[in-house]
């Protein structure tokens, strides 16, 4: 309640109903003064956010402390004393992957420090491109294809160029433009198209076809976006997957929101004799069990890096945080639907084989989107 002064009249400015006492009975409204000063603004936001912090701390207790304790006092409709379920599960994915995208941008670039290919891989690798063109041009049929012909030819001898540069002087490798793989993930084998370098010049090849020897509409739109992320990338494929590894890093919130109802539907069937739990129950206690398991990795990776600051053994530590996040899972099941150590321990590897291919389903999905989008 604020301390606001009351007016004295009795009709909710909000929705004009009749108020009987401070607060409206219809939306909740205080019935006080609109105007106020500079001061009461300040300390009416101050109130806001201790008041948040003393829920989010106590609900951040019996979160991690109590496992499934949350989701029963929801149930049983002890609301007001913690952090509603959707408020809590925003507030700590937004820190949690705020946190972790750091972590995974450090982790890059300690990769980018390791040690490149020799030179002797590097000049075996072009060529292996160099056959795989040699092959595909004997095998082209000259009336159709006489452009993607002409084209391998050009990148054969390139490659040629480029090999002999490298055997003479190996420190010309960072100026071989054909070192770098061209993006091979969407579409066929790179013997298929070696040579469309534009949406242009592959729509052109394709025209040129007979009808029946054609893409259909996906594989156009395939090759299409292959053939931008080359340009885009300048056909390094290497730095196309960070591209997409990136952007994926970036959907994976939302990859893992959408993973939440399944994840709820996936225990209502694991539990349908439960009667008493509808749907909504399970997605609640889904929200918790993730928020959880956010703040658990979250606190993994702080001690870690603090860890591996005194040079210890990382891999038995990372053996431990997994043990301990997967000990909250099998607690948060064995309070929330109260059965045996025996039924909850094959109900939780049931689950872990139908988690693993839901999330497999969408992980193939949104790295789709991925490739796509950028």
């Amino acid at each position: 309640m604020s301390h606001h002064q009351e007016r004295k009249e009795k009709n909710c400015l909000n929705c004009n109903a009749e108020v009987a006492g401070r607060f409206c009975q219809v939306c909740g409204q205080e019935n006080i003064e609109p105007k106020e000063s500079f001061w009461a603004l300040a300390t009416h936001f101050i109130y806001d956010i201790t008041h948040f912090d003393g829920k989010f701390f106590s609900t951040l207790k019996y979160l991690l402390f109590k496992p499934a304790f949350l989701s029963k006092e929801y149930l049983k409709g002890r609301r007001t004393s913690y952090l509603h379920p959707i408020r809590m599960y925003v507030f700590t994915s937004a820190i949690f992957f705020l946190i972790f995208f750091n972590f995974y941008q450090s982790e890059e670039s300690l990769k980018e420090n390791e040690e490149r290919k020799p030179v002797a891989e590097v000049i075996k690798q072009l060529k292996d491109k160099k056959d795989v063109l040699e092959k595909t041009v004997s095998n082209l049929d000259t009336t159709d294809v006489e452009m993607p012909i002409k084209k391998a030819k050009f990148n054969i001898e390139k490659l040629n160029k480029e090999i002999a540069a490298l055997q003479k002087d190996s420190t010309k490798r960072d100026s071989v433009l054909s070192v770098n793989n061209n993006f091979t993930i969407l579409g066929k084998s790179d013997d298929d198209y070696p040579i469309a370098t534009s949406i242009r010049q592959y729509d052109s090849i394709q025209n040129a076809l007979p009808i029946a020897k054609r893409d259909g509409f996906i594989w156009r739109r395939i090759y299409h976006q292959r053939i931008h992320l080359n340009e885009k990338y300048k056909y390094d494929g290497i730095e196309i997957l960070k591209g997409i590894g990136a952007r994926f890093m970036h959907m994976f919130p939302q990859m893992l929101f959408v993973s939440l109802p399944f994840f709820a539907l996936i225990l209502q069937l694991l539990y349908v004799r439960r009667k008493q739990l509808y749907y909504v129950n399970h997605v609640v206690f889904t929200i918790h069990l993730y928020c959880g398991t956010f703040i658990l990795i979250l606190a993994s990776l702080l001690i870690g890096s603090i860890l591996q600051a005194f040079h210890i053994d990382m891999a038995i530590y990372g053996i431990v945080a997994y043990l301990i996040i997967l000990f909250y899972w099998y607690k948060s099941f064995r309070n929330f639907y109260s059965q045996s150590r025996g039924k909850t321990a094959l109900k939780f590897v049931l689950l872990f084989f139908m988690t693993m291919l839901l999330m497999s389903l969408l992980f193939v999905l949104f790295f789709t989107f991925s490739v796509f989008l950028i």
